[in-house]
């Protein structure tokens, strides 16, 4: 999916999603119990290069439901349509970079304060791709015409895969899920929900041995 069916797939999250209305979400979306996973920080890594996060639905793909309403009742599907744009392509890079940032990761890119080393053959190329995306959103006050009020849930599943810059061959692959949820209407919630799950699954890598042995040895 290029960039202009993305922006066109996360549009709805706005005017769509600001047309509709989320006490029923946290029923609609099957969310696991969600336990910190044991982050361990890495001062000292390989650098990393982290690849814009593509997103591979097909097309017509069901996120889940628009709600409104004190109650949030169910109104319509939350499919690929378009409407004013609140989460993009560059928002899901954004936040995996500023979680493996947070995380004391050496992302090499020039914008990334802790990248000490930006080339080389130790370097490695981080790629994530989205296989699934479900979205509840729910807007409370709609009736009053405040579409930017919502809350809701959502649940994200991501393909990563680890490339060496040396060999341009793939080191790595997994699938990580990740799952936010709010119960309080705020803001633009629907959004942050959405980023928030992509922030977990994002975590979720970072929990995996695998993926920290790689990124902590260097290439024999």
């Amino acid at each position: 999916m290029n960039t202009g069916n993305l922006i066109f797939l996360l549009s709805i999250v706005s005017i769509q999603l600001m047309i509709h209305g989320c006490a029923r979400t946290e029923k609609t979306i099957n969310q696991d119990a969600k336990n910190p996973p044991n982050i361990t920080f890495h001062e000292e890594s390989r650098p990393i290069q982290i690849e814009p996060i593509v997103l591979e639905l097909p097309e017509g793909h069901k996120l889940g439901k628009i709600e409104m309403g004190v109650l949030c009742i169910p109104m319509t599907d939350l499919k690929t349509l378009g409407g004013k744009a609140q989460v993009s392509e560059n928002d899901f890079t954004d936040t995996v970079k500023t979680i493996l940032e947070d995380a004391h990761y050496n992302i090499a890119d020039n914008s990334s304060v802790n990248s000490q080393r930006f080339l080389g053959d130790d370097q490695l190329i981080l790629r994530g791709t989205v296989k699934d995306l479900k979205v509840n959103a729910c807007f409370p006050k709609s009736g009053f015409r405040s579409w930017k009020i919502s809350k809701g849930a959502s649940r994200v599943k991501i393909n990563w895969q680890i490339y060496s810059k040396k060999g341009d061959s793939m080191l790595f692959e997994t699938i990580t899920d990740g799952s936010e949820m709010s119960s309080e209407a705020i803001g633009y919630g629907i959004t942050k929900v959405i980023l928030g799950s992509v922030a977990d699954a994002t975590q979720n890598l970072i929990a995996d041995k695998q993926f920290n042995i790689l990124v902590t040895n260097s290439i024999n």
